[in-house]
Parts: structure tokens; C-alpha cells; sequence
């Protein structure tokens, strides 16, 4: 038995309903719209993921070794 039904999910930009299927090139958004702004917002570092403070600056010091 196949479930014919598409799946969607929000818009991880404008929480717009997006059927996730493979005809959607800008999946997971909702348009290229969308998805240029998430990618503008992780350039400009307003989005960032969270690293582990215990290797957090473990190179830095090489930086300073001139």
C-alpha cells in the first residue's frame, strides 16, 4: 500500500507551507526568496550555530605566533 499524500513543512524563513517533494528546487523554502534571505542571514552571522566552549579558540593562539 503507497500513501500518495505530500508531506509539507514550514518554511524555515516565513513558516509558508512547503510540500517537500523533489519537483521543489527551493526546497525547504518556499521560494528563492526566501532562501536568499536565510543565506544573506547566515553571511552577516545573525545566524550561527553554537559551538562547544571547550574547544572553542583552540587555534586562535596560532594566530598570534608570528
Amino acid at each position: 500500500m503507497t500513501d500518495n499524500t505530500v508531506k509539507t513543512i514550514p518554511c524555515p524563513n516565513c513558516k509558508t507551507p512547503v510540500p517537500w517533494d523533489t519537483h521543489n528546487e527551493n526546497r525547504p523554502f518556499c521560494s528563492d526568496s526566501c532562501r536568499n534571505k536565510d543565506f544573506i542571514a547566515w553571511a552577516n552571522e545573525e545566524k550561527v550555530m553554537k559551538g562547544n566552549s571547550l574547544y572553542d579558540g583552540v587555534l586562535s593562539n596560532e594566530l598570534l605566533d608570528d
